[in-house]
């Protein structure tokens, strides 16, 4: 694994640049190794990432953030012809509020895996992802967690401005104490957009009475061949499986975090740096 702290003099990998504010992935080359990008204490907070064409690369995005006036972050990502990006973004920022934008942009038979983990104290995070070019391929995931006077915020837009793209998204609001998540998702299929195909997921876990979840799925379809669908949950714990686990020797936490982290699962399978897997792992289950 490469580790890159943005804003400080080091030697870069081969085939990866960093001029201003923008990092450029070579075109035609395969990066073995995951690179790690660390923006911490605000050493960069706008970035601009290209991947180009016929490129494959695992990205992992982690912000730490533990200065206390309100933060902003900007992220924009273009995947050019024929690449294939998986993209890890953590946000672990703690101040009053912060705001983090994440625009890409999905250029013709690429692909784009996207995780997205927001843990952070209040925060509103804006993910506009495009679909720009025909057979443009789109995985999105992410996990909002929020505890004690904690607030997520995501609004997620996935929009195809070409024909036969796909895109699916699963978003997870996990929240407990007094922590709220709200999270929109957006799916929106342009007119003249043929045989595209556009599926979310939202799902919503509160663990008590004065947790808030708010999950609204959203289909904006101006064309006729296509496929689209949604679906959305939110709900306390199962009861039953609670009892059942506590039967079994759990106290009520430990059962709760089982559960939570089976749900969980398909986010953090999506991860392949163990390093990073315990990371979020580990900050989910402090919210918990």
């Amino acid at each position: 694994m490469s580790q890159i702290l943005l804003g400080k003099d080091q030697t870069l990998p081969n085939g990866l640049s960093f001029d201003g504010n923008t990092l450029v992935f070579a075109k035609r080359k395969v990066f073995e190794d995951t690179v790690t990008i660390k923006l911490i204490e605000r050493t960069v907070t706008n970035l601009n990432v290209v991947v180009e064409e016929s490129t494959q690369v695992k990205l992992i995005l982690d912000i730490e953030d533990h200065l206390t006036e309100p933060s902003n972050y900007q992220i924009n990502l273009e995947t050019k012809e024929n690449s294939n990006v998986k993209f890890l973004f953590i946000a672990d920022i703690h101040n009053a509020h912060s705001d983090v934008s994440f625009m890409s942009k999905t250029l013709s038979d690429s692909n784009l895996e996207f995780v997205g983990g927001f843990i952070s104290d209040k925060v509103d995070v804006k993910l506009h992802l495009d679909l720009n070019g025909k057979g443009a391929n789109l995985k999105l995931r992410t996990i909002a967690v929020s505890s004690l006077n904690h607030e997520q915020n995501l609004d997620v837009r996935m929009v195809h401005y070409a024909p036969m793209t796909i895109a699916e998204m699963l978003n997870i609001g996990i929240a407990g104490e007094n922590g709220i998540v709200r999270i929109n998702g957006v799916g929106q299929i342009e007119q003249g957009m043929k045989q595209a195909s556009d599926f979310q997921t939202l799902k919503g876990i509160i663990t008590n009475d004065a947790a808030q979840i708010d999950v609204n799925p959203i289909l904006i379809i101006d064309e006729f061949d296509v496929k689209a669908g949604h679906a959305a949950t939110v709900g306390k714990l199962e009861e039953d499986v609670l009892y059942y686990l506590r039967s079994r020797g759990l106290s009520l936490a430990e059962a709760q975090k089982l559960i939570i982290n089976g749900y969980l699962q398909p986010v953090i399978d999506e991860i392949d740096d163990e390093q990073i897997k315990n990371q979020v792992i580990t900050l989910v289950n402090e919210r918990i």
